[in-house]
């Protein structure tokens, strides 16, 4: 009865002219902080009578089961039901501080990173392994070791940049830090699977206008509003 009425009013929400009510919305703790966040003042000013319900965590919730309305998502998806939004690429970077790479030299291919310290990120598809391939196709997987595993990229900043490993990390985390020098791409003759930022919902619809409200304002802000590769002038040699 009360998922019936829930529907009945989610439908009779999505006719209404002005959108209004709650949104549930999932993101990446770091992203959200840096990216979603500073946005929803304009978000509110431009829809009064819209609320946002921000839950942030790396982990990948269960927008069906936990009743999330949209989730901001970071990878390269899965098949699945839910419908997906793609808005930007997002890099990734193997990087180390200069400190680091002085004093352990540098690495030229992912096999090298075994002989490394790496942190390591919890939340990977493959959060054991690193994978890369280079421009002739040539694929490697390493399976790097290290000090510290973290479930939150943003974690890992004091220990790189203190020169104590290498990490593997987006660009939304660690491209300041590679604009000012406080740390080096290295491997740069080889990429990582690159992901994007992805507007996910559940399937079936229609959805409420104040979803819709918030699922275009988001995709039409967050790719300006999130920095898209390294600032000229940051070392990535």
């Amino acid at each position: 009865m009360l998922a019936d009425g829930e529907a009945a009013e989610n439908e009779a929400l999505a006719q209404s002219v002005a959108p209004r009510g709650l949104v549930r919305l999932a993101v990446p703790m770091t992203f959200g902080i840096k990216a979603v966040a500073p946005l929803l003042p304009e978000f509110f000013e431009a829809y009064p009578e819209v609320s946002v319900d921000l839950h942030l965590s790396d982990a990948t919730v269960d927008l069906i089961g936990e009743g999330f309305d949209m989730a901001v998502r970071i990878a390269r998806l899965p098949d699945s039901s839910l419908i997906a939004r793609r808005l930007f690429t997002m890099p990734r970077f193997t990087v180390a501080a200069p400190s680091y790479l002085k004093r352990h030299g540098r690495p030229t291919h992912p096999m090298h990173l075994a002989e490394h310290k790496c942190f390591s990120y919890a939340y990977m598809s493959t959060p054991n392994i690193w994978h890369y391939t280079n421009s002739a196709g040539e694929q490697a997987s390493v399976r790097p070791g290290g000090p510290l595993r973290v479930n939150n990229g943003e974690a890992v900043m004091p220990s790189l940049i203190a020169g104590l490993g290498i990490a593997e990390l987006p660009e939304f985390i660690v491209g300041e830090a590679i604009s000012s020098g406080a740390v080096e791409v290295i491997l740069k003759d080889w990429k990582q699977a690159e992901g994007a930022v992805h507007l996910v919902t559940p399937p079936g619809g229609p959805r409420p206008a104040r979803v819709e409200a918030l699922g275009d304002f988001l995709a039409a802000k967050l790719p300006g509003t999130c920095k898209r590769g390294p600032k000229k002038g940051g070392k990535t040699g």
